[in-house]
Formats: structure tokens, sequence, C-alpha cells
């Protein structure tokens, strides 16, 4: 697991950043302006990270995709005059891009981790973020408030204590708010779980006011709350030390269908787990025990003697199909 500080990319990079975002989204993107872009951003390592930023920010302005010639009557209405060329129009994008990064974003960084791989971060305030595999989060300080927007994947929250500051951890539709709080928070699809490991959290939809106040969860240690889709949410109390394998390079089940398994041990591999036998024949069995993360091999043997399955290896996939002894009854252990 790498460890790092984030840092926050310098208002000058961010400013460079806005400008070639502009030229590449304007009507005069050639492959010279390409080029001259690749070359800018292989300069200096800060210029990734200010380029994404820029680009997130970019994102959220989608006015200037919408209708450009809004921001033109905009600038006109405060007595500024501009012709409404492309030309004019693309600066104008440019320079509220760069407004809008200033004004908003100024503590802010993406953070990802690829398949398989895991980061450690340590925030300027003194908070340790944990990132499991395929995750992409979002730091926004401002003096107002600590935010953290997990845009996908699982990450495990160390807060350093600050009263005075809210630390917040906006996941899709949900925020979790805390103050010196140990908390894990996983994001797949249309499924969002909470849990916290030690001190309190509040779970709340965002942007929830005074009003809303019954549709607020209060969590207590070693409790997990479970959002799917539309549904009522679950609380339940996992084993702490199950939900936080993964720090330790490991994954846990606990009596878990196999098809689930496999989608869990898929999310640490780049060689898909695949399993070709029906739903019928495979309902009644569960997996429990410890497996390495990103051994999809091990794994894949285990199940494989374990119910008597022919193991197919590939490039890119590990196939467990059923064999003559197995293709006419229901998938039973090999003893």
């Amino acid at each position: 697991m790498r460890s790092e500080t984030i840092k926050t990319p310098s208002a000058a990079a961010r400013a460079e950043a806005a400008v070639w975002i502009a030229r590449l989204h304007g009507p005069n993107r050639t492959l010279e302006v390409e080029a001259g872009f690749r070359k800018w951003l292989e300069e200096d390592s800060e210029r990734a990270a200010a380029f994404e930023l820029m680009t997130d920010t970019w994102e959220k302005v989608a006015i200037l995709r919408r209708n450009p010639s809004d921001v033109i009557s905009g600038w006109q209405r405060m007595g500024i005059r501009l012709s409404p060329t492309r030309a004019v129009i693309s600066f104008s994008a440019t320079i509220l891009v760069a407004v809008v990064a200033t004004l908003l974003y100024i503590h802010s960084s993406a953070v990802t981790t690829g398949i398989g791989e895991q980061r450690t971060l340590s925030l300027e305030d003194g908070t340790r973020v944990y990132l499991n595999t395929n995750t992409r989060a979002v730091v926004h300080y401002d003096k107002n408030t600590r935010r953290v927007d997990l845009q996908n994947g699982e990450a495990m929250f160390e807060v350093a204590k600050r009263p005075d500051w809210p630390f917040v951890v906006t996941a899709g539709d949900r925020q979790i708010r805390a103050l010196g709080t140990e908390f894990i928070v996983r994001r797949d699809d249309d499924e969002l779980m909470v849990t916290l490991v030690e001190g309190r959290v509040t779970v709340s939809p965002v942007g929830a006011g005074e009003s809303m106040a019954a549709e607020k969860e209060v969590l207590n240690p070693g409790q997990r709350l479970t959002f799917v889709g539309a549904s009522k949410p679950k609380l339940d109390n996992p084993p702490i030390e199950k939900v936080t394998a993964w720090q330790r390079g490991q994954v846990a089940f606990d009596d878990t269908p196999l098809p689930e398994a496999i989608s869990e041990m898929n999310r640490y591999s780049k060689i898909r787990l695949v399993l070709t036998l029906d739903a019928s024949s495979v309902s009644h069995v569960h997996i429990s025990g410890l497996f390495r993360a990103g051994d999809s091999e091990d794994f894949a043997q285990a199940i494989a003697k374990t119910y008597s399955l022919e193991l197919r290896r590939s490039k890119s996939e590990l196939v467990l199909a059923e064999t003559e002894s197995t293709s006419s009854s229901r998938l039973t252990p090999d003893n």
C-alpha cells in the first residue's frame, strides 16, 4: 500500500490547466495542440493533478457545454461588452473555469487507485484516508468544511479531531458527517455501505436540513448501514476484522454465496473469475474463509478442488466449469 501526503496544485498550475482545457474543448483543436498539451503535461508531475482537478471543475460547469453564449450574456449584463465570437466564448469559458476553481476548490485534489492497488493519504489536517482497489475520491477543503467526494470504490477514514471544522464524506445521494471518527464507506453501482469502526457518524441525504432530520441515521461503533437502490436501508453488525480485511491484503468471506464471493475477488484482479454453472446449481453454495486479495488463481483452485469443477485458464480469465460428475447433480463438496 502506497503512502503519501496529498498536495494541492498551485494556482499557476491550475490556471495553465484551465487554458489547456479550453483549447482542447475549443473549435481550433489540432494535432499540434494535442502534442503541445502532452509535452506540457510531461514536464511537471504537478500538472497532471492540476489538469484532473480542472477537468472535474469544467464538468461541473455544465452550462458552458450546453450554451456558452450565456457566459457572454452574463458578462454583458455586468457592463462588459464582448463580441460573441467563438474565440471570445472560449476565452470567457477559460476565465470562468479558473475563477470557479480558485473560489471553490482552493484545497481540492482527486486521488485514484487502479484494480488491485491501494493507497494511504495524509491530508493537511492530519486525517488519514486509506483507499482500496479501484477507487476515486475528490478532496475539497475550505475554511468551512472538510469534504471528500467518494465517486466510486472503498475508503477508510481516520478523521483528525477538529470540532470547529466539520468533516463530511459524500457518496452518491448520501453524506456522512463525522468528528474524530474512524469509518469505512464503500460505493458500488447502486449499493452504498457505511461501517463505523469507532466514534460517531450521522448518515443523511445530501442537502438534508432540519426538516429532514427524521431521515438521518446515527451509527454506533460496529454498525453497518447498507443502501441498495430505493430499498429501505439495512442495519447490521458485521465482524469488523472482516470488513477491514482488505487493509491486511485479505478478502474475508463469512457464509457468502459463491457468485458474490467471485464478484468480490474480481475487484482485486484484472484476471476475471467466471462461473459457467447455472444459478440453481450453486444457489446453496456459500464460501467462508480468508483469501489473498488479488490471488484469483488460489481462490479458483480451492473452489475447483472442493466442488470437483474444471478450471480453465486464459490470459484474462479463470473459468470454473462443470465436469461430467457435476453436470447432472447439485454442486456438493468433494470429501
